[in-house]
């Protein structure tokens, strides 16, 4: 009942858990019957079998889902998943894979056509790898310097953007323009997607990863770059740039500040040994000649 009124990629998500982790487990036992102790074990017990704590929460956010629509159906008096708790959230040891500037560079001139192009863009505009994929020509203004996000693509299926503020214009800089002006030709249609294949079907995400990004990557020794990676590149990069949160969360389609701050934003090396650097130059700069001499201003 729930899952039709849901967007393809998550429809594809829910099955998942369902199918390998909840149907296992409850599929032959009456709703009633499903209490919260059971519940909490059983995350315990996920958790315990190696489990990421993510995981773990998106199967507790299924069961919950599907109890909430029993409970609106009458099937049961209240949804027993509601107050059941998630273990302990371990502490993350490493961040985030992104690229600094100068790897990019080494792996687009490393990377062909098209996943070049697609990469230079992600990387330039931070948008999602199935909104690039899903781009039109009528959504690309180079005259304005402007791009619409208006739809994404999810293994060959098109939908409406993540959310309302992922429907949006993302300005494009002299790089992103001259890369998608190359593209561009005299047979070009207004319904055409800016990259797809000869058949004008989308490219499959995940051919080009496996294919092209990730062996580009590994060569220079660089593992665990995505698409997503690129994305989360161009917002590490907007703050080291100086771009005001708001800005960020902005350009990226976020819903919250606190997703772009907690998840998006990542200190690259570069910028903390300038940082670093700068806190040193204060306390023992050229200037501070003298324990206990007064530290010289400028208007």
């Amino acid at each position: 009942m729930v899952l039709p009124t849901l967007k393809y990629a998550t429809q594809k998500h829910y099955r998942y858990i369902l199918d390998g982790h909840l149907v296992p487990v409850f599929g032959k036992t009456s709703l009633s019957d499903i209490k919260r102790e059971w519940i909490q074990t059983f995350l315990a017990t996920k958790f315990s079998a190696g489990l990421a704590w993510k995981t773990v929460k998106h199967i507790r956010g299924v069961l919950g889902r599907t109890l909430s629509s029993a409970e609106e159906w009458g099937y049961i008096t209240h949804n027993p998943a509601l107050k059941t708790k998630l273990p302990r959230r371990p502490i993350k040891q490493c961040s985030k894979a992104i690229l600094t500037p100068d790897q990019f560079l080494q792996v687009r001139d490393r990377l062909k056509e098209p996943a070049r192009s697609i990469a230079t863009v992600l990387v330039l505009t931070g948008l999602r790898i199935g909104e690039i994929l899903a781009l039109r020509w009528k959504y690309v203004d180079l005259c304005r310097h402007t791009l619409r996000v208006a739809e994404t693509v999810y293994d060959g299926h098109f939908d409406t953007p993540k959310s309302q503020r992922s429907a949006r214009i993302v300005p494009l800089a002299e790089e992103a323009c001259s890369t998608l002006g190359k593209l561009r030709s005299s047979s070009t249609r207004p319904d055409d997607l800016v990259f797809s294949m000869d058949t004008g079907q989308p490219l499959d995400r995940h051919n080009l990863l496996r294919r092209q990004l990730r062996p580009t990557c590994e060569k220079l020794g660089l593992l665990g770059i995505t698409w997503h990676s690129l994305r989360h590149s161009h917002a590490t990069l907007l703050d080291a740039a100086g771009a005001p949160l708001g800005t960020v969360q902005s350009l990226l389609g976020h819903s919250t500040s606190e997703l772009t701050r907690e998840v998006y934003l990542h200190a690259i090396p570069e910028d903390q040994r300038r940082a670093v650097a700068s806190v040193e130059a204060l306390l023992f700069g050229p200037k501070r000649t003298q324990i206990g001499s007064a530290p010289q201003t400028s208007a």
